[in-house]
């Protein structure tokens, strides 16, 4: 599978920014700025039932490939791209399909076929995830032996207010939670979107989350499945969150098994069904590099 001049681009500048090697990134980033390479308030939605379709500058793009790990053009490099999938206070539980062409979101269904909605309360943070990563069901993490859930990793926005259901935010990382569900491993990061006016944004480190609300998520996540029928949920670390340091090392990790999985290195199947990878056209046309 050959990367488009775009991916190549994006993957060279993430991986200098995230090795802290700033000379390079910040000339990376430069070019990033004058050529205008991503802007994620140009990412669009369209419903074309039963799917949410992302599109950028009219092109239809895959929200779990396309849009880049590392928010472009921030002055943090510890910013990450969020897709809003639950806004919070809803109860639909959508989903990027992994395996339906171009990644569409979608609403998940119960194994009898009937839409999944959340059955112990509406969301109580705004819940989605991280594009270009995958937790990786055949790597054991080192922090709960155990193989991932085969998803982008999981994040848990904690902003007051209801992000909109496909929107691409700029997220500061703050912390994770290790979540083991089912015997898999279930990383939720935890973040806030930095471009809110809401006191979230000026949280900058775990210790800024009030312990309450850490306690709030931690409880939910726990006990949400148990309505269901299914079993109380674990958490690595005596139930205790990581920081930022760390979140940002395991969303790293996950984003390394991404680039495997485009690249050939890896496999995944969801549903008995290969995980859809392929894209048609690039995000943007390499004659536009």
């Amino acid at each position: 599978l050959s990367l488009s001049p775009l991916n190549f681009f994006f993957s060279n500048y993430q991986e200098a920014c995230l090795q802290k090697k700033m000379r390079l990134c910040l000339l990376l980033l430069f070019i990033d700025l004058v050529i205008g390479l991503y802007d994620p308030r140009q990412v669009e939605t369209e419903v074309v039932l039963p799917e949410l379709r992302f599109l950028y500058q009219g092109k239809r793009i895959s929200p779990w490939h396309d849009i880049p790990f590392l928010a472009v053009g921030n002055d943090e490099t510890s910013l990450l791209s969020f897709v809003c999938e639950i806004p919070l206070g809803t109860r639909q539980k959508m989903e990027i399909h992994k395996s339906l062409k171009m990644n569409p979101m979608v609403q998940d269904k119960f194994k009898d076929g009937s839409p999944r909605y959340y059955k112990y309360s509406p969301s109580i943070v705004n819940y989605g995830a991280i594009p270009q990563t995958w937790e990786n069901p055949d790597f054991l993490d080192p922090d709960t032996g155990l193989g991932g859930d085969n998803d982008p990793i999981d994040v848990l926005q904690l902003n007051e207010k209801s992000c909109e259901r496909g929107a691409v935010q700029r997220v500061r990382v703050l912390g994770a939670l290790a979540l083991i569900d089912d015997g898999e491993t279930d990383w939720k990061l935890l973040v806030v979107d930095v471009d809110d006016s809401s006191n979230a944004t000026t949280w900058k480190q775990l210790s800024d989350i009030p312990t309450e609300r850490i306690d709030q998520v931690t409880d939910w996540f726990r006990v949400y499945k148990m309505i269901e029928g299914k079993p109380m949920n674990k958490y690595a670390f005596n139930d205790k969150p990581v920081d930022a340091q760390h979140a940002l090392r395991v969303a790293k990790q996950t984003h390394e098994h991404w680039q495997a999985l485009i690249q050939g290195k890896a496999s995944c199947t969801f549903k008995k069904e290969a995980c859809w990878v392929q894209r048609e056209v690039p995000l943007i046309e390499s004659d536009e590099l």
